[in-house]
């Protein structure tokens, strides 16, 4: 298979807009819908089966209160959307089943922050206690659940597989919500795939239900940074994010017997090593695929901007689970504390 890996630069978020202001631009989120779209057909127009995009490729990261109108419905309450002043009227998810079905590709969306809703389509709230930081007083206050949601469309537009990022990031934390659900397993033309998002990297238990499941393509989109690292980790070294990243992917992949595809955001295309200017978040890219045995067979040039066509051969899988056996002695020692879940099929 052919993937392709957008290691795309997206403008960072704005806070939501006046409706009396008929005279503004394009919000960035529209512009990053719109550079998204043309990198997609850009990889079908080179033979690509399956593409991939980072987390927060199209919101920015929204951190901040004025971003969360960002959020999206999730695809099946996307209806709405347009009896909402703080929804996008765009669903993004559905321009990228259209644009699936057009190309005749996959497409895996990234990530795109949600609202979550009751089955009645109502939004739910949680109850956050905030410490005023001028007078030390604490309040409570009622958000909005939203949830980091990455999602997989096959090329009939069909969103074949959903994941809410279970592992945060500490200051995630502050505006989202971990999923609940269970990793899972979906089937795809190309085999069996499973998702997983970012600071899961990090969390190796994260890979064991996906390894139970037998998948063989682990897609993690990502928006890591060299700053991640803080004043403290910076002070020890300056790229031990990066450093620490490429440890994760290779090793992941080789122990976890899968292809591990890791898109990570992207500086933008005009950016140079050595200017502060249009990277203030240190963004290193450092996109690419790994597999076992040979680590990874694909690496985008630099932090900046890139797509990167990648031909995978998932075949090496078979050897490597001949030789590793990881899958094999798992189930053994489950079966054996009698914790084997129902749905593993030995």
């Amino acid at each position: 298979m052919k993937v392709a890996i957008v290691q795309f630069a997206p403008l960072p978020p704005a806070p939501s807009p006046s409706p009396d202001d008929a005279d503004q631009q394009p919000l960035p989120s529209e512009y990053n819908l719109r550079r998204a779209h043309d990198f997609a057909r850009q990889a079908a127009a080179q033979g690509a089966d399956l593409v991939c995009f980072p987390e927060y490729f199209l919101s920015g990261v929204v951190a901040d209160r004025s971003h969360w109108h960002l959020a999206q419905y999730p695809h099946t309450h996307a209806h709405l959307a347009s009896s909402a002043s703080h929804a996008q009227a765009t669903h993004w998810l559905s321009t990228f089943q259209s644009l699936a079905r057009e190309l005749r590709v996959d497409i895996q969306v990234g990530t795109i922050v949600e609202r979550a809703v009751d089955e009645g389509g109502r939004e739910l709230e949680r109850e956050v206690e905030v410490v005023d930081d001028e007078t030390g007083e604490s309040r409570t206050e009622k958000r909005p659940v939203l949830e980091n949601v990455a999602t997989y469309v096959d090329w009939d537009g069909n969103v074949v597989g959903r994941y809410k990022k279970r592992n945060l990031w500490w200051p995630e934390k502050e505006y989202l919500c971990e999923g609940t659900d269970e990793h899972q397993v979906f089937d795809t033309r190309f085999g069996k795939v499973g998702m997983l998002v970012c600071w899961d990297l990090a969390w190796s238990r994260s890979f064991t239900p996906l390894v139970l499941q037998s998948a063989a393509l682990i897609l993690a989109p990502t928006y890591w940074t060299a700053l991640d690292a803080g004043p403290e980790g910076l002070r020890h070294n300056p790229r031990s994010e990066e450093e620490y990243l490429q440890a994760l992917i290779r090793t992941r992949a080789s122990e976890n017997e899968c292809a591990l595809v890791f898109t990570n955001v992207g500086a933008p295309a005009s950016w140079s090593p050595g200017d502060p200017v249009g990277n203030e978040e240190g963004r290193i890219g450092g996109s690419g695929v790994c597999v076992p045995f040979k680590g990874k067979i694909a690496s985008a040039k630099g932090p900046q901007e890139e797509l990167l066509l990648v031909d995978v051969d998932l075949s090496i899988l078979e050897d490597a689970r001949k030789v590793y056996g990881v899958r094999r002695d798992l189930i053994h020692k489950l079966k054996q504390r009698k914790e084997l879940p129902d749905w593993v099929v030995e």
